[in-house]
């Protein structure tokens, strides 16, 4: 017997209020937030590759067909189980969660939390919400406070938070990022990697400042940009749907309005990296690039000396 349980009556609960991005939300908790059709066939994803698997390679293949055959365990899921599965959920808007075993793209297979849940539209079920979380990765850690590395400048790679400011840790940063790049490819949209950098300032005050710029980054941010502090004098922004020159606008007015901010009046400079759709650049170029950019801003700081109250520079592709 296949377990089903039971929703709320209506479902109300399960689906997402307007206007919000809960495939975004959901790939921040797990490790792939998707949408189906009621057929089971794949409509959406939230940021990051589907098993190992561009997005648009995806798009209308049945989820069922993923499915891993000729497993040894006793309660594998057989496809056509799984498709009654799916005809359950949409015909009797029930809710249904169990582990699965799922192909891979390189030949391999990986076992799944799965959860499911009818996608509403009006008084029908459109189809349906779904979370994978993998059962083989892995567990992340959040920074212990109390072990005595609060203030370890090494800022704890080995965790997904930073713990000075309390944003992404760089590697958890950069996992992020490609995320949303492997999304926006999909969609068409351009995205921007902005830099803010303080490296100009005295080390005893570079603690201070990334806390001081981690509150103020937190309140002014869209709530869809991604926040993590990428070195000890660098925290990163990443923008979706921001070309190159929306992102020098802000980058102009975080030079003009955040140095009065910050301890010290701090210098501020900032890089920008953009990515636009259809080129396909990995995590580590756009990264590199938005470097190269707070580079350039800083070497202007330089040379302008005492009167620099901060400068920005976005990258160009030659």
């Amino acid at each position: 017997m296949i377990p089903l349980l039971p929703s709320s009556s209506a479902l109300g609960a399960l689906s997402p209020a307007p206007g919000t991005h809960w495939l975004a939300v959901a790939a921040m908790l797990t490790d792939l937030a998707f949408e189906t059709d009621p057929k089971g066939r794949f409509t959406a994803f939230g940021p990051g590759k589907v098993l190992g698997r561009q997005p648009s390679a995806l798009i209308g293949v049945e989820i069922a067909s993923l499915l891993a055959t000729g497993c040894p365990e006793d309660d594998a899921l057989t496809t056509a189980q799984f498709r009654s599965i799916i005809d359950t959920i949409c015909t009797e808007c029930v809710a249904w969660h169990g582990k699965i075993r799922l192909s891979l793209a390189d030949g391999d297979t990986g076992s799944f939390r799965l959860a499911l849940a009818p996608r509403l539209a009006g008084a029908r079920v459109a189809g349906i919400y779904g979370i994978l979380m993998d059962l083989e990765a892995p567990e992340l850690t959040l920074p212990d406070s109390h072990a005595g590395h609060a203030g370890d400048p090494a800022l704890h790679h080995g965790t997904m938070l930073d713990a000075e400011t309390g944003l992404w840790a760089a590697r958890t940063f950069t996992e992020e990022l490609a995320r949303r790049f492997d999304r926006l490819e999909v969609e068409g949209q351009p995205g921007s990697l902005i830099y803010l950098g303080f490296s100009r300032a005295a080390a005893a005050l570079r603690p201070a400042i990334a806390l001081r710029l981690a509150e103020e980054l937190r309140d002014t941010v869209r709530p869809t940009d991604l926040l993590g502090r990428v070195d000890e004098t660098t925290i990163g922004l990443w923008c979706d749907g921001m070309d190159h020159l929306t992102a020098a606008e802000r980058a102009a007015k975080f030079c003009a309005t955040l140095p009065a901010l910050l301890p010290q009046r701090a210098v501020i400079t900032v890089g920008v990296g953009p990515r636009w759709p259809g080129i396909c650049e990995e995590t580590g170029a756009v990264m590199d690039h938005a470097s190269l950019a707070l580079r350039s801003a800083d070497a202007a700081c330089a040379q302008a000396g005492d009167d620099a109250g901060g400068a920005w520079r976005v990258w160009q592709r030659d």
